[in-house]
């Protein structure tokens, strides 16, 4: 553990054009004008289910997240406790922005320290303040700072968050910072249960191969606040996945992006969130606010966001593959995009690998109708999708040996997403699952009209392999059996596919009972799968 001062630095800055970028935030010369095959709709309340799983916690003080009180150029001396550096580096570009900009910024996060090395090792070359690591959070940090800037994965009733809504100091997000600081009217933010990342991902694509400068970030990877000094005249699109713990914690009063796209909805996160309404309103705050006359919400056709949620602060396009005239929605092998102030775009569709099936035809839609909304042209949004490699651990494929498709869906953390993932392909399947289930009960209802009428054979891992069999029991599967390692899963899958067929990891619970995160078990899945055969070099997505 390293907890000390350094002497603080303050680094030299060209001049800012934050005054600029402010005279441009409400530009209304290129803004998506509402258009006839855009519905005015009103607000509606979704009650809850009657069988909604609701986790009981114990309540604490409200914590309020705040805006920003100063502009980017103004952090010189500010004083920011940053609480949560992060496993996996998520706070320290973070760190880095306000340190270079002058900010005296200390850290605090419990983890141990060897967990945290690698992202240790990322600011060990800034000026910091303090350094506390591998210790509970001290109320005494509170004591000497302006803001404090809480890590999206700090749970909710945690003392020390009790403990800052009790004190004077300015309670943030690096989202919130984000969207305070970039300019609205290029920045769509998308949310939802499943798709995000890809939509996201593709939509950022579609606009670069339109020629249109374009970044996606936020809960995707990579920070977007490096950008807030960049040229308003560059007209750079911004796509920002946001979760639901990070659209929980923004400001109630800021105004939100001008355009907001919510890919679906389902159960998800209830042990963080407590039900499924307070899951749902976390998600409906990017909804609030719009800021401008002219703002769009982009939402499904079907469940519960579909067209009986009304929406009444924003014009609202729908995607759906039942989608109607007006809404976007696929054609005989075209998609069909609906875009405010513009002609209906017609764009020629063969989905590659990494969008087979309803999902990926979704995500296509989604990303379609948010990038035809940012200017993509037609040409643009179909070159991108014929080009698209997927994203790691999201139904990526491996490798194909001997005839045997090996696909790493290791994202697929809850049973809708494993629905999701069956429904691409109908050879037959090998499916790798297990994990921990995210709402208390494994539901494996989802799970079977995807799995009716077809070969698939399951094999349970990990630490609640058993509870993953005795769920799975009365599921239309050709084979049910269980292991204690996801190596003994795969090698029993291997031994039983034949050419033709498919293994697929797609586990439906969290990744916590063997592994830190997703990622880690699909990397473990896909050195595995290496070691099949000759080395592999890196996929496209991995590189």
């Amino acid at each position: 553990m390293f907890c000390g001062q350094v002497i603080f630095r303050s680094p030299s800055r060209s001049p800012s054009c934050w005054n600029r970028r402010i005279s441009m935030l409400y530009r209304s010369d290129f803004a998506p004008q509402p258009g006839n095959t855009v519905s005015p709709a009103r607000s509606t309340n979704l009650q809850t289910r009657p069988d909604e799983v609701v986790v009981t916690t114990e309540e604490i003080t409200d914590l309020n997240f705040g805006s920003p009180d100063r502009n980017p150029d103004q952090l010189e001396g500010l004083r920011v406790l940053v609480v949560g550096l992060g496993r996996h580096g998520g706070g320290t570009e973070l760190v880095r922005f306000l340190a270079d900009r002058g900010a005296v910024v200390s850290i605090t996060d419990p983890a141990d320290h060897d967990q945290l090395q690698s992202s240790i090792d990322l600011v060990a070359d800034l000026p910091l303040h303090r350094v506390r690591i591998g210790e509970p959070h001290q109320r005494q940090d509170l004591l000497d700072c302006d803001w404090v800037v809480v890590n999206p994965a700090i749970p909710p009733r945690t003392s020390f968050l009790e403990q800052i809504a009790g004190s004077p100091v300015l309670a943030v997000t690096e989202l919130g910072l984000t969207l305070s600081w970039l300019p609205r009217q290029y920045l769509a933010a998308v949310t939802g249960t499943h798709g995000k990342s890809t939509t996201c991902q593709l939509a950022c694509e579609m606009l670069r191969a339109s020629g249109l400068g374009a970044i996606a970030g936020g809960n995707l990877g990579g920070s977007l606040l490096s950008q807030i000094d960049e040229d308003p005249a560059s007209e750079m699109r911004f796509i920002v996945e946001v979760s639901s713990f990070q659209a929980e914690r923004l400001d109630a009063a800021a105004d939100r992006p001008s355009i907001v796209a919510i890919t679906n909805f389902s159960d998800d996160h209830l042990d963080w969130h407590g039900s499924r309404k307070q899951y749902l309103d976390a998600k409906l705050r990017l909804l609030e606010n719009p800021g401008r006359g002219d703002a769009l919400a982009i939402l499904p056709t079907t469940g519960a966001l579909g067209r009986d949620f009304h929406c009444d602060s924003r014009s609202v396009i729908r995607c759906g593959l039942d989608g109607s005239i007006g809404e976007s929605r696929p054609g005989p092998g075209s998609l069909q995009i609906v875009a405010p102030g513009r002609d209906e775009l017609t764009i020629p569709f063969s989905a590659p690998s990494p969008l087979e099936g309803d999902a990926g035809l979704e995500n296509s839609l989604q990303a379609a109708t948010i990038a035809a909304a940012l200017g993509a042209t037609e040409e643009g949004i179909s070159t991108a999708i014929d080009n698209y490699v997927g994203l790691p651990h999201r139904y990526q494929e491996v490798r194909e040996l001997q005839g045997i498709r090996y696909i790493d869906d290791s994202k697929a953390t809850t049973p809708e997403a494993v629905a999701s993932a069956i429904g691409r392909s109908q050879s037959t399947l090998h499916w790798l699952c297990g994990g921990q289930p995210k709402s208390g009960e494994i539901d494996i209802r989802c799970l079977l009209e995807p799995l009716s009428g077809r070969m698939c054979h399951a094999y349970c891992f990990g630490e609640m392999a058993d509870n993953w069999q005795a769920a799975l029991g009365s599921a239309p599967l050709s084979h049910l059996e269980g292991h204690r390692s996801l190596a003994a899963a795969l090698e029993a899958a291997a031994a039983k596919a034949a050419a033709g067929e498919m293994v697929l990891l797609s586990p439906g619970g969290s990744s916590f009972d063997q592994y830190s995160s997703a990622e880690e078990r699909g990397r473990q899945f896909q050195r595995l799968v290496a070691e099949m055969g000759p080395s592999l070099p890196p996929t496209a997505a991995d590189r």
